[in-house]
């Protein structure tokens, strides 16, 4: 499964459907690597998402993110998801199987308008055995 996305420069914007919680982040390699995930939490919410390093998120908000989200953990507390108050979509989150990243949601990405392009390729990640998958 893969699609283009365009691409003119190295920082990009995601954002929740409201524009409460959004970030830029950046990215500099040539191709994106997506992942459909099956655990319980991705399945439910259909999540394609695409991992940067944690440094390289800078949040641009208005307010705290604790203000504007709510957050979101279970079992283990590693993984960390910040809903947007206000229209409940998550824009990234900080996955338990990759606890010093963040994971972008690709749908929540505004990669801009422009001609170049980068290519972005989907693939399955078995979340559910995820333990395994890593070994």
């Amino acid at each position: 499964n893969s699609s283009k996305i365009s691409m003119a420069e190295k920082d990009f914007t995601v954002k929740c459907h409201c524009g409460r919680v959004r970030a830029r982040f950046h990215y500099d390699k040539p191709s994106i690597t997506a992942w459909d995930c099956n655990c319980s939490d991705c399945k439910m919410r259909r999540n394609v998402h695409f991992m940067i390093k944690a440094d390289d998120l800078e949040l641009r908000m208005k307010e705290d993110l604790d203000e504007a989200t709510t957050l979101y953990e279970w079992g283990t507390k590693v993984a960390k998801r910040h809903f947007c108050k206000t229209c409940g979509i998550l824009p990234w989150y900080v996955p338990r199987s990759n606890p010093d990243g963040i994971a972008i949601t690709l749908s929540c990405v505004d990669f801009g308008d422009n001609e170049q392009s980068i290519p972005v390729e989907v693939k399955h990640f078995d979340g559910v055995h995820w333990e395994e998958s890593f070994a």
